[in-house]
């Protein structure tokens, strides 16, 4: 039998955003805060709706700042995005300790409003260095990341893109949380880590 209860479910699910084990919650979390916290890449987004009516910055997040790579069919006053995905992939097959992790930005901006008025540039390129600046070499994400790939690219025939790649080496889940205390998980096939504890 289904049995929601909002107050107790609500707040657990929450805990993903801040639970060590889910890895790809955690590093999205930290682009948009990262994302959010750049006041540049903020006003280079151009969302003159959001502007005009005094929006704060967490408004652009799910209008301009995507944490997935799909924009709307349709669009009306948002013509610019930054979306990001995060990827892992199993370093070594003799170490299954460590994993790569990929961050990817995708950078669409259509073509009636390309270029930044303030500056010249092309808006792609300007969101694109603007993003190089605030992630190559940090270590946003426990140890330093770098720029491995940067391409223009295109979706349509209407937007100007840039995609960009960040990798850093990492570990591979080597911790499970277990009532709120996070320990070092077991690798052995098929061992199951006791919920008590």
């Amino acid at each position: 039998m289904y049995n929601w209860d909002k107050d107790i479910d609500v707040p657990a699910l929450l805990e993903f955003k801040e639970q060590v084990d889910s890895d790809d919650i955690c590093v999205k979390e930290e682009i948009k805060k990262q994302l959010l916290n750049n006041r540049f890449l903020v006003h280079v987004l151009h969302n003159k709706e959001l502007e005009d009516n005094d929006a704060v910055i967490d408004d652009f997040f799910n209008v301009n700042i995507k944490p997935y790579y799909m924009i709307p069919d349709t669009q009306s006053s948002v013509k610019n995005y930054v979306c990001y995905e995060v990827n892992y992939d199993e370093l070594n097959r003799n170490n299954s300790c460590i994993k790569i992790l990929q961050v990817v930005f995708h950078i669409l901006c259509h073509q009636s409003d390309i270029i930044d008025s303030d500056t010249g540039i092309a808006r792609h390129d300007l969101l694109a260095a603007l993003i190089i600046d605030q992630f190559n070499y940090t270590n946003y994400f426990g140890s330093k990341i770098k720029l491995v790939s940067d391409k223009a690219t295109t979706t349509d025939t209407n937007y100007a893109c840039r995609t960009l790649t960040f990798e850093q080496i990492t570990d591979n889940n080597l911790v499970k949380t277990v009532s709120s205390t996070p320990r070092f998980a077991n690798k052995i096939q098929g061992e199951k880590i006791p919920l008590d504890g």
